[in-house]
């Protein structure tokens, strides 16, 4: 019980922590955001009297993409209500826990220890997103008049995500600056027997779907842009460092498609790690949509229906030799 209590512990004083410059983000990204949607102001000021300098009637030009952007908006919604359920409600696939099992039981003969997830997280911009959400363990509100918060879900060992982008913009502008993604993360713990260097290896499956709309036209600046990464940390006394995994982005100007997203990630992190003190290797996932533009939309689902949602099946560890007596590792 002393060894899960010492796990535990480490665990929330991370997320504790790693919430803290969530939050320091939020307040970058607001500054962000304001800037642009200045600049966004200036431009469009400036495309104006560029037009009208040029002779060109501003009110039918006004009245022709506002025609347009109606066409655009009816032939998504068309789009969308034809081809969205399908993919929600898509049949599961192959069953990946029992992929898992025999890949775990065949790691633990060659020596390799196997850890299940000992906790997951959420940190959000907006907790109105908690009350769509059952089976909360906890939460921790906002301060510094920002309206986020962090969760413990019940259930680390299955996670849902998605984040849908529309922009229903005549112009070009900065929609994605106003964009705040989700963060969740899942945690593995262990105490070390053995000073020495350690390789590890988190194994997450994802299962879900992406959606691109979008049509770039004259007098328009179109995009619309999914992203899905993974970063990875390793921390005893202090942080090993965030090594990037981008496991999915796709920027189109021009796309009409619906895909489906079925793959199982090995994450690997290799480091020194000291015996008999708390380890807590943390993956931070990012699903992220962006759209820019009149008629834009993209989606990156890992949540709705029975078939998509995001699995971070295991840890693997392995000692690959003792340290050396000049290890730099030291207690903080």
């Amino acid at each position: 019980m002393a060894s899960y209590d010492a796990l535990d512990n480490r665990v929330r004083e991370l997320s504790n922590a790693r919430y803290q410059q969530y939050q320091q983000d939020l307040a970058r990204w607001k500054g962000l955001a304001d800037r642009a949607a200045k600049t966004q102001k200036e431009q469009a000021k400036r495309r104006r009297d560029l037009m009208a300098a040029i002779g060109a009637d501003l009110k039918k030009l006004d009245a022709a993409l506002e025609k347009q952007n109606r066409a655009l908006e009816q032939d998504l919604k068309a789009f969308l209500e034809e081809f969205r359920p399908k993919a929600i409600d898509r049949p599961s696939g192959p069953s990946t826990f029992k992929d898992a099992a025999i890949r775990s039981a065949v790691l633990a003969e060659s020596g390799h220890m196997v850890l299940p997830v000992f906790a997951s997280t959420i940190f959000t911009a907006d907790q109105a997103y908690f009350n769509k959400l059952s089976g909360i363990k906890e939460w921790d509100g906002g301060a510094g008049g920002i309206n986020s918060g962090w969760v413990f879900p019940d259930d680390p060992t299955k996670l849902f995500a998605k984040d849908v982008a529309h922009d229903p913009a005549a112009w070009c502008g900065f929609n994605w600056m106003h964009h705040v993604p989700q963060e969740r993360a899942v945690h593995f713990a262990f105490i070390p027997a053995t000073t020495a260097t350690y390789e590890m290896t988190a194994v997450i499956a994802f299962h879900g779907f992406y959606i691109l709309r979008v049509d770039d036209d004259i007098l328009t600046c179109k995009d619309a842009i999914v992203n899905l990464d993974v970063q990875m940390n390793v921390h005893q006394y202090a942080d090993s460092g965030w090594k990037d995994f981008p496991l999915l982005y796709i920027d189109k100007q021009n796309a009409d498609e619906i895909t489906s997203y079925d793959r199982t990630h090995f994450l690997d992190y290799t480091t020194g790690l000291r015996a008999g003190d708390p380890v807590v290797v943390t993956a931070k996932i990012t699903v992220e949509a962006l759209a820019d533009g009149g008629g834009a939309y993209s989606e990156l689902n890992f949540q709705d229906g029975t078939a998509n949602y995001i699995l971070p099946l295991f840890l693997s560890v392995l000692q690959v030799n003792p340290a050396s007596p000049t290890s730099t590792m030291a207690r903080s």
